[in-house]
């Protein structure tokens, strides 16, 4: 069972909670929080003969899970009493021959008493992650519907897990012109029955005017990514044209990430060999490719970074001609006037926003 919000809220650093069904029978279930879903419950699915998209009911009791099964086809359970025969105190008087006669009567869930009235669905799990990188839920209910406001550019992104609701119905959706993109989420296992899913409404493939697919996985992986780099819904909008949110699309947007970050790194390390000249000296580039090259720095890697150190805001270097450059100040010097800047803006900005506040 995938962890929703609350259910995360009240796990908090668990690995293991009993569980509770109708029938007082407990269960021993397992918090895998790398998978991000609760184990444990395959007896009880069997014991009331539950699927995998069949309705269960949560009730959090103190230190214990609480189960219901909502599903109208399940295998009813079998109430026990609270008090067996043996218990009950025998009657002083003699007891009438005509007895009350009691009926049982079998609950059934809201939904089936008052068809009329909706029941409100659980939020899934990955809207977690979607409202982290950026996006906004916008309905209550399948298709979930989620918005990305980028200033100039809004797109809408409809969602219905697999099974959830018919993928044609899902469709409609995006062929209606209500939401931008939208796509069917299965985990990575059910990845080949969703994508045969999709093919039955769009023989062609996934396209960009068709449905697309995402995965759970991914979109968790997406959001562990917004905290080495800022990933956002332009990031999402580009892997919907393409037709998925996998794992595998994940991965090479995670390599360009890394190409980007090593950019920084290349930045780092001129800064370091830098360290050694001392200011209002002339250097040549070719001075530092000896140890550029044992820091496995290429000269073109080397030339770019001497070009943005000598402009704004860093004016570190003076270009003098090409492949000759003026050390203006330390490094130390450098770095010390830089976190002064940064500081100065930050206390502007927020001057700034304190005044546009009504």
């Amino acid at each position: 069972m995938n962890l929703t919000q609350s259910l995360r809220v009240f796990l908090q650093g668990k690995d293991r909670i009993a569980l509770r069904d109708e029938e007082g029978e407990i269960y021993d279930g397992s918090v895998n929080w790398r998978q991000n879903r609760l184990e444990g419950l395959a007896p009880y699915y069997a014991k009331r003969r539950l699927g995998v998209n069949d309705k269960i009911a949560l009730h959090l009791e103190e230190e214990e899970i609480g189960l219901e099964a909502l599903t109208p086809s399940a295998r009813p359970a079998r109430f026990r009493s609270p008090e067996s025969e043996h218990s009950r105190p025998q009657p002083t008087e003699a007891v009438p021959e005509k007895t009350e006669k009691r009926v049982k009567v079998t609950p059934y869930p809201k939904e089936v008493i008052f068809p009329h009235k909706p029941v409100a669905s659980e939020v899934p799990a990955f809207s977690v992650d979607l409202e982290a990188l950026g996006l906004s839920r916008e309905s209550g209910s399948a298709p979930w519907v989620f918005r990305a406001a980028m200033g100039r550019r809004t797109f809408h992104l409809a969602l219905a897990k697999f099974g959830e609701m018919e993928a044609r119905e899902l469709l409609a959706y995006r062929q209606q012109g209500r939401v931008q993109y939208a796509a069917i989420v299965a985990s990575e296992s059910s990845k080949p029955e969703a994508l045969a899913e999709i093919a039955t409404v769009r023989p062609s493939g996934l396209v960009q005017v068709g449905l697309g697919y995402a995965s759970p996985e991914a979109l968790q992986r997406l959001a562990k990514l917004r905290s080495a780099f800022p990933v956002g819904p332009l990031d999402i909008e580009r892997l919907l044209r393409e037709g998925r949110i996998d794992l595998e699309n994940v991965e090479g947007l995670g390599r360009e990430i890394y190409s980007v970050l090593r950019e920084r790194s290349h930045f780092s390390a001129v800064l370091t060999l830098l360290a050694d000249q001392p200011p209002q000296q002339v250097f040549l580039l070719a001075d530092l490719m000896p140890m550029a090259r044992d820091m496995n720095l290429e000269a073109d890697h080397l030339q770019n970074v001497l070009e943005s150190l000598s402009s704004p805001p860093f004016l570190l270097l003076r270009r003098l001609s090409p492949g000759e450059f003026l050390m203006r100040q330390s490094v130390d010097q450098a770095l010390a006037d830089w976190a002064e800047y940064a500081g100065v803006m930050v206390r502007r900005l927020n001057g700034v926003l304190l005044e546009r506040k009504p």
